[in-house]
């Protein structure tokens, strides 16, 4: 992970030092509506089964002002993980359940503090619904079935929904721009994955014209 991260920074200065700092990117940014796909690492904490990490892709809407914006992206992590899940009637309080899969909408309201030509970095706050796409429980054969109670558990922790911080930097040249960012979930334990999310991402947009009616 720290390898992957280390290879996007050095690509990011790279680009950062051949942009240079031009204010005619600004004109490409300023009050522009912005459509991008971005893939990365989703890391969390497989209850009972330590840390993992998986690949994230999506797609993202940005409407930019001068200093702020508003932030839509549509998300889907790939991966089968087992997790273990506590249950106190099974026979060793703990049962396997098997999840595919992470799907996000997410909606954030983005400021832009300083622009350097080209070259804007950014960080806001926003909202996200993030569910599971399927949760399977495994039943050893010398366990007891699991019941309705538990099961019904599985199936509400499936979900959630949470208060995100973001921080990133996008690079414009002309209409296209590259960006990488960070978003990151608290924990939460009404969710099979209680720990910390944490999303690294980058990607390409493009600028499809003016926010504004003019």
């Amino acid at each position: 992970m720290q390898k992957f991260r280390a290879v996007a920074v050095a690509l990011v200065a790279t680009i950062v030092v051949s942009a240079g700092a031009n204010a005619q990117e600004r004109r490409n940014f300023d009050n522009s509506w912005f459509w991008g796909f971005k893939s990365g690492i989703n890391t969390f904490s497989a209850p009972g089964r330590g840390n993992t990490s998986t690949v994230d892709l999506g797609i993202d809407w940005l409407i930019t002002r001068s200093r702020g914006g508003l932030y839509v992206s549509g998300n889907q992590s790939i991966f089968e993980r087992d997790i273990d899940v506590f249950d106190p009637t099974a026979n060793t309080n703990q049962r396997t359940v098997r999840v595919n899969d992470l799907r996000r909408i997410t909606f954030a309201a983005l400021a832009f503090p300083k622009h350097f030509g080209g070259i804007t970095p950014y960080g806001g706050i926003g909202y996200t619904i993030a569910v599971l796409g399927d949760a399977r429980v495994f039943v050893d054969s010398a366990d007891t079935f699991p019941n309705n109670a538990f099961l019904d558990n599985v199936e509400s922790r499936r979900s959630r929904s949470a208060v995100l911080g973001m921080a990133g930097i996008q690079i414009q040249t002309k209409r296209m721009a590259i960006f990488a960012q960070e978003t990151m979930l608290p924990s939460n334990s009404n969710f099979l994955f209680s720990s910390v999310l944490s999303f690294f991402e980058f990607g390409v947009r493009w600028n499809f014209g003016s926010a504004i009616d003019r």
